[in-house]
């Protein structure tokens, strides 16, 4: 392994002792500093042979994180799908994760709108629905949230 290579490894172990990353994106990092792509391939292979790369891993994480920011299924689909995770693996994070929808979208209207006022006029009502549609929540967990308040 020449120079090049081991600095490219140790910037791979570094990146890693932060945060989980997922081979995606660790390939993409790798392009960006201009290593080969037989180098790629044989140092993430290495990773993972290793369980420093663990896609399993790095999508639960992924899952967490956006379940404590509120988001709703079709959010979490949306950017797993732009960071390149696996439909089928996160389908089944999410099973596993066994999340109340329903709950969670009453969870984000409150958190956000539980100091206004109870009176929705047409122009606030379809300012929080969008809102709660941008988090990925759809029509009936929507309507589901905004009831609790009332």
């Amino acid at each position: 392994m020449d120079d090049k290579e081991q600095k490219l490894k140790n910037y791979v172990l570094w990146l890693l002792s932060r945060q989980d990353y997922s081979r995606r994106d660790l390939t993409r990092k790798l392009q960006q500093k201009e290593a080969t792509p037989e180098f790629t391939e044989r140092l993430l292979d290495w990773c993972e042979s290793h369980n420093f790369i663990n896609e399993q891993r790095y999508c639960e994480g992924f899952v967490r994180r956006h379940l404590a920011k509120y988001h709703g299924v079709k959010r979490i689909q949306s950017e797993a799908m732009a960071k390149g995770i696996d439909r089928a693996l996160l389908d089944k994070t999410l099973e596993e994760f066994e999340v109340d929808w329903f709950e969670l979208a009453k969870d984000a209207y409150l958190k956000k709108f539980s100091n206004s006022g109870k009176e929705l006029d047409q122009k606030e009502r379809a300012k929080r629905v969008r809102y709660l549609m941008y988090r990925g929540f759809n029509y009936e967990q929507i309507d589901f949230a905004m009831q609790a308040q009332q």
